[in-house]
């Protein structure tokens, strides 16, 4: 594709590069720089692109894309904001993928991940074959590969779109992250249909505050006139909004029950639950809509897990999904990836792995789990390094509070020293006034909390949930905590 077609839409301020030159990939890291590529140089959070251009010129890259003029580089294109810049030409190269899919953007602070498989498993059951983008993973028609970030950079997410595309799919769900929407990822890309699971505090290193997080999940609700360079959406996509939450009813209330169903515990909802019946791993209840009711078995625990199910449902009727499938779908997704994931172990006690890594995604897990525990509740529980400082104590009262032992350890710390990350936890834990643990190594914390397991115990080891690395200073190790489990209770 010629540069002057990738670029097409876009505002230029400055250009010194021919328009005829052939771009065979969109790159935002010069060590994959080849004959062909269009680099961005983005300016990120600790690294800036503008300093790689040069390189990515001497390793054959046809030209660079900048916020400033770098004088003295070759072939070169200035452009106001490198990021936006970026997701439009993707969406060029990669030929508007999502205009030929129809695709629904899940966004929220918690349940995000599980209201997208079971949203995939509705699909699926109304015989339609589908992409997934998300936190766990990336999948076209079937074939899956471990996701890297919960909402890829636009060029990683217009390409697998399109690989969608060429694979026959017809229906994607994306997990559309504050960082994915903040920083364009997601800017050109053709939402039909959006669902608001909860807003509640989280990555306010971010988004600074409350009130920006919000408005940050609101630009997907909104059609994309905003946004220069991408193709103008004149309609917003449909929306499924849960008004059991204070920004959801926000939200609600602002754009009107036009395009908009809501969904939420309480039955004055478009989309609700009726003769809820709680199991041990699961709820049975009657999925009630505007176009009929239908009942579901869902083999979710918890009560956020209902919650999830019928954000998943009210995204499905904007789908034009039946709610008969609906309730299909709903009734056959057995678990979702390090989300109160049991783990077989032969114990006379459970053990539960969750991604759980803020306030209110610790408090539903704990919640669940309480009802799940015949017997004492005990919790592992970390607080992430280098974000969201102020949530630290707040998760760990609320780790004291809603168990019978907590026990402290450490999370990704990313670069930041693990004791400073567990002392402003532990204020938390302290001041809950429970019996806790701090225990710094994460393999000898979850070891404390199975040696303290006895009959009917639960243990929830919360945090990292799917993943198989923890990150320290010195980078990424192996780490998986339904391995360590496994491996501690065998020996």
């Amino acid at each position: 594709m010629k540069l002057s077609q990738v670029l097409s839409g876009i505002a230029v301020r400055r250009r010194m590069a021919a328009p005829e030159s052939e771009i065979r990939a969109i790159i935002y890291d010069s060590r994959r720089a080849a004959a062909g590529s269009l680099f961005f140089a983005v300016p990120g959070f600790k690294v800036d692109g503008h300093g790689f251009a040069a390189g990515a010129l001497r390793r054959g890259a046809a030209a660079v894309v900048t916020e400033r003029w770098l004088e003295g580089i070759g072939p070169q294109v200035q452009v106001d904001n490198v990021r936006l810049a970026m997701a439009a030409a993707a969406a060029n190269f990669y030929r508007q993928p999502s205009r030929r899919l129809k695709i629904a953007a899940v966004t929220g602070t918690n349940g995000k991940t599980t209201t997208t498989f079971l949203l995939d498993s509705i699909l699926r059951a109304a015989g339609k074959l589908t992409g997934l983008v998300g936190g766990i993973e990336y999948r076209v028609a079937g074939r899956g590969a471990p996701a890297k970030r919960t909402t890829p950079e636009a060029p990683d997410l217009e390409r697998i779109l399109a690989e969608m595309v060429d694979a026959g799919v017809e229906f994607a769900t994306i997990e559309a992250s504050s960082h994915g929407v903040d920083l364009y990822r997601t800017a050109c890309i053709d939402f039909s249909v959006a669902v608001f699971t909860n807003l509640t505090p989280d990555h306010l290193d971010l988004h600074s505050d409350m009130e920006s997080y919000f408005q940050t999940k609101r630009r997907l609700f909104l059609p994309r006139a905003d946004e220069a360079g991408c193709l103008e959406r004149e309609r917003p996509p449909r929306a499924a909004i849960n008004i059991g939450d204070e920004y959801g009813r926000r939200l609600f209330k602002e754009l009107g029950p036009d395009r908009t169903l809501s969904f939420g515990l309480d039955e004055s909802a478009d989309v609700h639950a009726r003769e809820v019946t709680r199991r041990r791993w699961g709820t049975d209840f009657m999925l009630v809509t505007p176009a009929a009711s239908a009942p579901v078995s869902l083999r979710l625990p918890g009560r956020h897990n209902l919650e999830n199910a019928l954000a998943a449902a009210a995204g499905g009727l904007q789908l034009d999904v039946a709610p008969e499938a609906i309730a299909t779908g709903l009734s056959t997704l057995e678990s979702v990836p390090g989300r109160l994931e049991p783990v077989e172990t032969g114990a006379p006690f459970d053990v539960i792995i969750d991604y759980a890594h803020n306030e209110d995604g610790l408090k539903r897990s704990l919640l669940a789990a309480r009802e799940l525990a015949s017997g004492r509740l005990i919790v592992v529980f970390g607080c992430p390094g280098e974000r969201d400082r102020d949530k630290r104590p707040k998760m760990g009262r609320v780790a004291g509070a809603l168990s019978d032992l907590a026990i402290l350890t450490t999370d990704d710390c990313y670069g930041e020293p693990p004791g400073q990350i567990l002392d402003e936890a532990e204020t938390g834990l302290a001041a809950s006034g429970k019996p806790y643990l701090r225990i710094a190594d994460r393999r000898q914390a979850i070891a404390a909390a199975l040696a303290e397991a006895g009959p009917g115990d639960l243990v929830l080891v919360a945090g990292k949930g799917h993943e198989t690395t923890q990150i320290l200073a010195g980078g990424p190790v192996p780490f998986s905590d339904h391995e360590v489990v496994r491996d501690l209770l065998s020996r």
